[in-house]
């Protein structure tokens, strides 16, 4: 496709944008709204039947499961914080269980000898087997009940843009 030719408007008559003040269009997102927090809860129940199963208290499994995701390059103990949205402090306690189980490696960053970097070890690997199990049922469960999940997919990013949009300091901008 050639990038530098502009975009042109789909044919067709235009669509016009729903009026947001329209009652249907608010009550029916009312319903997307209430079905996402719905989605969110299950979410979290499938978080922690997946700790559950790997043996581990909820805050633990996330933590391991962000390292196993970093894979061999691993993640800093800042950078794990920022991304499961507590301080490094609140992390020391998790990381040092996984560490003394074997389930983590812990070492100096070779570009920054402050910091430390986390990388599962084969132990820890193993360990998320059974919560990654019922990942893959829930997959296979979208698969089968969902016959086009990039629709799903276009609905559930447009959903969280709209959420991260409303959510930020300039919503109107």
């Amino acid at each position: 496709m050639d990038q530098t030719r502009p975009r042109q408007p789909p044919e067709g008559p235009p669509v016009a944008s729903p009026d947001p003040d329209d009652e249907r269009i608010q009550r029916a997102a009312s319903e997307v709204l209430d079905l996402g927090q719905g989605l969110s809860r299950e979410l979290e129940r499938l978080r922690l039947a997946q700790a559950r199963a790997a043996g581990l208290r909820p805050p633990t499994w996330a933590l391991l499961s962000l390292v196993a995701e970093a894979g061999d390059l691993g993640v800093t103990v800042s950078d794990a914080a920022v991304h499961l949205g507590v301080r490094p402090q609140a992390l020391s306690g998790a990381v040092a269980e996984l560490v003394e189980d074997d389930l983590l490696e812990r070492e100096v960053d070779p570009t920054d000898g402050r910091a430390r970097r986390l990388r599962i070890t084969p132990d820890g690997l193993k360990r998320l087997t059974p919560g990654e199990e019922l990942r893959q049922r829930l997959l296979r469960e979208i698969v089968g009940q969902i016959p086009q999940p990039s629709v799903a997919k276009l609905v559930l990013t447009r959903l969280q843009a709209a959420l991260k949009h409303s959510l930020s300091d300039n919503p109107k901008g």
